[in-house]
């Protein structure tokens, strides 16, 4: 098992490193600010999943469990109560709530892929690639607190009190 852990990590790894160097090519190319805000939110996922303490699922997406949880893991058809706070890689939060209640298919895939690893009152930090986000969309207005450009990696702080 564990080497099958580690040849999944080696090839997301790979996979990551080649799409930031393809970034990289495109934005030396091109000038194009979200161009380069691709290329920075491909970096920091780099540079993240070099910390011992990052899981990566096969998906690519990045997770630390800071506190497992003990029963109750939610899937598709549940709904799930959760503190989380939505930062974007410079630390800018875009949305949170103490106490927020939503079916888990009501989320991006990356999200509900994350909520589905947790059980009741773990506390995860995910780190969502745009490609399981919302991609090259932006979300709301730019210049407005709540703004997500394109391309933007979303680094949610979630714990999870209960499924139902």
């Amino acid at each position: 098992m564990k080497h099958l852990k580690s040849n999944t990590f080696t090839a997301c790894r790979l996979v990551l490193l080649f799409s930031c160097f393809a970034v990289f090519l495109l934005t030396s190319c091109k000038k194009d600010s979200w161009l380069d805000w691709k290329a920075q939110n491909a970096a920091f996922l780099v540079r993240n999943m070099q910390n011992d303490s990052i899981q990566i699922t096969s998906s690519g997406l990045q997770y630390k469990v800071i506190r497992q949880g003990v029963y109750g893991r939610p899937d598709d058809i549940k709904h799930v109560r959760i503190s989380y706070t939505g930062r974007l890689i410079t630390g800018d939060i875009f949305d949170q709530s103490e106490n927020a209640s939503f079916a888990v298919s009501e989320v991006v895939d990356g999200l509900k892929e994350g909520l589905k690893l947790m059980k009741k009152s773990g506390h995860y930090v995910f780190y969502i690639p745009q490609e399981l986000g919302y991609g090259k969309e932006e979300q709301g207005t730019k210049g407005v607190k709540n703004y997500i450009p394109p391309y933007s990696t979303l680094v949610f702080d979630v714990v999870l009190y209960d499924v139902y």
